[in-house]
């Protein structure tokens, strides 16, 4: 099972492609989709949200990777290749998708296992999400022989 860590408010604008991926993984991702910080301090959003994620990574044995701009780049089958090498050692992979405020990186760092980017571009967090799906998608066509992932 692969989940996918986000905090946002909603999907509003992108429910419909999430739902469509969602239905092609069938019940191989679960997206866990957590509230923003109300807080007005932007440093205690930081606080708050990073405490939030760590909470719920403690909870879930898994190999835990964030997404960021500066970090390891894979081609699709390198990913493929990755996911399906983690799979061997643990039952969940979580990918966690950072908010607009970040998170506290010195925090965060000690419970996740890997880093990884789409891109030294910076995308929105719901374009993140996508962009993860589909890849998640793609790789999940090369298993089965299919031709999506030309």
């Amino acid at each position: 099972m692969i989940k996918i860590i986000t905090i946002c408010d909603s999907f509003k604008h992108f429910e419909e492609p999430i739902k469509e991926y969602k239905k092609r993984l069938w019940r191989k991702v679960e997206i866990l989709k957590l509230k923003p910080s109300k807080k007005d301090n932007i440093d205690e959003v930081i606080k708050e949200e990073t405490k939030t994620i760590i909470e719920k990574l403690s909870k879930i044995n898994a190999f835990k990777i964030v997404l960021s701009i500066s970090w390891k780049t894979f081609s699709t089958q390198e990913f493929l290749n990755f996911v399906e090498y983690k799979f061997q050692n643990f039952p969940e992979i979580i990918f966690i998708i950072w908010w607009p405020y970040w998170l506290d990186y010195k925090e965060l760092k000690k419970h996740i296992d890997f880093e990884i980017s789409f891109s030294p571009m910076t995308f929105p967090h719901i374009e993140a999400l996508l962009i993860l799906l589909e890849q998640l998608y793609r790789i999940e066509t090369i298993k089965q022989g299919k031709t999506y992932h030309y």
